[in-house]
């Protein structure tokens, strides 16, 4: 065989695998994808795809839905990590309870959380969701907000920086994939 041909027949065995070796480069094929899967349990999977989409509910209350709002925006680049804010409870699987919850909105807040679909997640962000804050043991605000909604992460602060809302949700992801999360009623 000449050299032409031992060329052409290199080149046609490369478009048969689809892919040439290339050092330092790692590239995946459905076939290897497929492996993966094979030997996965489905539930890892299904929580790696959770934990890489948590899109959150915009509720912005109070000072820190001020930085709840910031958090989303492109400075911080939100998207990178897989969270995107939403508007509509029915697409959203975070609820991010910012600022102080008054007894007059907690009825709506209910009403928000039961519209979301399963599996839903909830991260208290600020003094005032967590305790009160400021106006805790106020004749109008309701303390103690994780009596009634199953709270994963609490993030403090008055009120809290963007990044710790991001580590929040950095943090809740690891309890996503560690089944250590109170959305799990799948």
């Amino acid at each position: 065989m000449d050299e032409v041909e031992q060329t052409n027949v290199e080149q046609d065995a490369v478009l048969d695998v689809g892919y040439t070796d290339v050092p330092g480069t790692m590239l995946t094929d459905s076939n290897a994808i497929a492996d993966f899967l094979k030997k996965t349990k489905i539930q890892d999977v299904l929580n790696w795809g959770r934990k890489n989409s948590l899109w959150f509910m915009v509720n912005a209350m109070g000072c820190c839905g001020v930085e709840l709002l910031a958090t989303g925006m492109a400075h911080y680049d939100t998207d990178r990590f897989g969270i995107i804010p939403r508007n509509s409870p029915r697409h959203a699987d975070v609820l991010i309870i910012s600022g102080y919850v008054t007894k007059k909105y907690l009825p709506a807040l209910k009403r928000v959380w039961d519209q979301m679909p399963a599996p839903k997640w909830v991260i208290c962000f600020g003094d005032c969701a967590i305790s009160g804050g400021p106006f805790y043991e106020s004749y109008s605000t309701h303390q103690n907000v994780d009596d009634i909604f199953p709270v994963d992460v609490f993030v403090p602060g008055c009120p809290p920086r963007c990044e710790a809302l991001i580590q929040g949700f950095v943090e809740l992801q690891k309890k996503i994939e560690a089944k250590k999360d109170k959305g799990t009623e799948y």
